[in-house]
C-alpha cells in the first residue's frame, strides 16, 4: 500500500500540479500582456497619424488662405476689367474647402474612435476569459487539495505504523 501512495504522489504530487497550472497561467498572462503591449503601439500610431492628419489640416488651411488672398487681390483687377462678378464663385470654393475640410476632419475622429472602442472591446473581451479561465483553475485546485490531504494522513498513519514496529521490534515483540 505504501508503494502505492507513494508512486502516485512521485507521479501526480501536488506541487508538480501546482506548478503547471502556475506556468499556464503565466504563460497567458504574458501573451494578454504582449497583446497590450501589441494595443498600446498601435493606439500611440493612430495618435502620430492624428496629429500628423492635424498638422496637414492646418497647413492646407494657411494654403488655401494664401490662395484665397492670392485669388481676391486677382479678381479685384479682373473684375474691373471684364465686369464679371468672381465673389460668388470665389465664396462657392472657399465654402467647397471648409466643408470637405470638415468632412475629413470628422470622418478622420469616427475611424479613430472606432479604432478605440474595438481595442477596448477586445480587451474587456480577453480580461473576461482570463477570469473564466481563473475561476477554472481555481476549482481544479480545490480538486488537488483533499487527495493532497488524504495522501499525507496516509503517508502518516504509515509512518506511524513503521515507528510502532520499529520499537515494537527493539522491544522484543514478535508479530
Amino acid at each position: 500500500m505504501d508503494s502505492f501512495i507513494d508512486k502516485i504522489t512521485h507521479r501526480f504530487g501536488t506541487n508538480d500540479v501546482i506548478k503547471a497550472n502556475s506556468e499556464a497561467e503565466a504563460r497567458e498572462l504574458e501573451a494578454a500582456r504582449a497583446q497590450m503591449a501589441e494595443y498600446d503601439n498601435l493606439l500611440s500610431e493612430m495618435r502620430r497619424l492624428n496629429l500628423k492628419s492635424v498638422e496637414t489640416n492646418e497647413v492646407t488651411n494657411q494654403l488655401v488662405a494664401a490662395s484665397i488672398e492670392k485669388i481676391e487681390a486677382i479678381q479685384v483687377g479682373q473684375s474691373k476689367e471684364s465686369g464679371r462678378d468672381y465673389r460668388k464663385e470665389f465664396d462657392d470654393i472657399t465654402e467647397a474647402l471648409n466643408d470637405q475640410q470638415d468632412f475629413f476632419h470628422k470622418e478622420s475622429v469616427r475611424v479613430y474612435r472606432n479604432v478605440q472602442a474595438a481595442v477596448v472591446e477586445e480587451l474587456k473581451l480577453q480580461t473576461e476569459a482570463l477570469s473564466v479561465q481563473n475561476k477554472e483553475l481555481e476549482k481544479k485546485i480545490k480538486g488537488v487539495k483533499p487527495i493532497a490531504i488524504i495522501s499525507l494522513v496516509f503517508n502518516g498513519i504509515t509512518m506511524a505504523a513503521i515507528v510502532t514496529y520499529v520499537i515494537l521490534s527493539i522491544i522484543g515483540v514478535s508479530f
